[in-house]
């Protein structure tokens, strides 16, 4: 296949997505609440792309962003809760909560790929979300509070079950709203 045809606009979308989203994950972990103010432009910029590609005007799309932001949110809590790690910041710092936003949003105008394939999901979340920690733990933005191998076996499995929830609502943020048929008139 041509590059130029490879180059269509849905894999420019996803190509764009993927490598932004890396510099805003660069921003929030390695900035934290130093760089916050950037990190967040990143995502209001994250935000002006989505709407250009229509991702916004989808029906369900806020539903089902709330609820894996929420979900992303609990993943991180359960990782501390168990003792796992601490983020510089506290439980759940701002810097956090802005990168769960940004992941959010390029997962559902980048990864939708993935939609109706939750184990080629749940083996992205099993092999890229550890790696996330690990690093995030070297830049200094955690402190590793158990042996390495938890973080790994922890995060994979979570993240695992994460993307296979993503990959399930995904394909419902497309999908037409199904609205009752009126009753004829008698």
């Amino acid at each position: 296949m041509p590059l130029t045809k490879w180059l269509n606009r849905t894999n420019l979308r996803r190509l764009f997505g993927l490598f932004w989203f890396d510099f805003v994950w660069f921003a929030a972990v390695f900035g934290r609440n130093d760089w916050l103010l950037f990190s967040t432009a990143m995502v209001a910029a994250q935000c002006v792309v989505a709407a250009y590609f229509g991702t916004f005007a989808q029906r369900r799309f806020w539903p089902i962003a709330t609820l894996l932001f929420v979900l992303g949110l609990a993943l991180e809590l359960t990782v501390v809760g168990l003792g796992i790690i601490r983020f510089d910041g506290g439980v759940m710092p701002l810097w956090l909560v802005v990168l769960w936003v940004g992941f959010v949003l390029m997962c559902l105008t980048t990864l939708d790929g993935f939609g109706g394939r939750p184990w080629l999901a749940a083996l992205l979340g099993l092999g890229f979300g550890p790696v996330t920690y690990a690093v995030g733990v070297e830049m200094q933005a955690a402190e590793l509070l158990a042996p390495v191998w938890q973080l790994w076996v922890i995060y994979a499995a979570l993240w695992a079950v994460y993307m296979v929830i993503f990959a399930k609502l995904v394909v419902k943020v497309g999908e037409p709203v199904h609205e009752p048929e009126p009753s004829p008139n008698p």
